[in-house]
């Protein structure tokens, strides 16, 4: 085949052919009015949807789009998950038991599996009932996770308080120890050997004893009054006062009667008492016997 030399257009034809402009379209004249059309991402939209609020959210330039693109990615993922319905009200048994199993919250308070309190070995008298506080978290519909991390710092805050409390103690004693030191010299641990005596002597266990150690040493007024107790036994003073009940019943009367009258030794009947120690006497066993006098009629 010959070589051809492409055809070539005469200037008149040339010059009444269109003219394409091969360059990037910015934008785009609306005929109606004359003005640049919108060319951004809304323009392509159906005229319900441009004018949505949805639309509206979102700026008609790329950053715009890719936020619209980025709510809708983020609204699928979460029609992805497990739906839940919100219970209707307080009364809606049903809807409160679904809502709780999705939660993840137990049938029972034992599901909550609470560890057991890591007490120390200096904080033997704290105990903690990890089957109650369940209960009472169960009762609130706490999370297991919720649950778990209350009871936890339930046990710390507890512990610390606990350990406050034993250091201030411990600061108060020594201050008092200091003061009877100061005061009492020498005999200051005769003096508290004593006191320690009485509460031994009277105690009903071991519980009343420590109670009363911990209640009478904390103040020195309270180890004073055990010193004094004590020291009336070391010497055997304590029978050089006679305690009186004042409120007997008649029977009681009587037989109190009787075995004054039967006791030579007693004020009552002893000539060697004193005046004061035999009016004493005297008015204790006229009391008496209006006790008994007034149950006879």
């Amino acid at each position: 085949m010959d070589n051809q030399a492409p055809e070539v257009l005469d200037n008149a034809v040339a010059q009444d052919a269109p003219v394409v402009d091969l360059a990037p379209v910015s934008s785009v004249t609306d005929v109606s009015s004359g003005q640049p059309a919108a060319t951004g991402w809304k323009a392509s939209l159906r005229n319900d949807l441009r004018d949505s609020s949805l639309a509206k959210k979102f700026e008609d330039t790329p950053e715009g789009l890719n936020k619209a693109l980025e709510s809708h990615a983020n609204l699928e993922k979460l029609l992805g998950h497990e739906k839940v319905p919100i219970p209707k009200n307080a009364d809606d048994v049903a809807g409160w038991n679904a809502f709780n199993k999705a939660m993840g919250i137990p049938d029972k308070a034992a599901g909550y599996g609470l560890a057991d309190a890591d007490i120390p070995s200096d904080m033997k008298e704290l105990t903690f009932d990890k089957n109650k506080f369940a209960e009472v978290m169960h009762g609130f519909k706490l999370t297991p996770n919720q649950a778990k991390g209350l009871w936890e710092q339930y046990v710390n805050m507890t512990k610390e308080s606990y350990s406050k409390y034993i250091a201030e103690n411990k600061d108060n004693l020594v201050k008092v120890v200091n003061t009877l030191r100061s005061e009492w010299g020498d005999t200051y641990d005769t003096n508290v050997e004593l006191g320690q005596t009485v509460i031994n002597k009277f105690s009903d266990n071991k519980e009343m004893e420590d109670y009363l150690t911990s209640t009478l040493t904390k103040d020195p007024r309270g180890i004073k009054f055990l010193a004094k107790v004590g020291n009336q036994f070391a010497e055997n003073k304590m029978g050089d006062f006679t305690i009186k009940r004042f409120s007997l019943a008649p029977d009681e009367a009587a037989n109190e009667l009787a075995k004054i009258r039967k006791d030579p030794n007693h004020a009552y009947l002893n000539e060697k008492a004193t005046d004061q120690e035999h009016q004493a006497a005297i008015d204790y066993v006229n009391r008496l016997e209006g006790i008994v006098a007034k149950a006879r009629g």
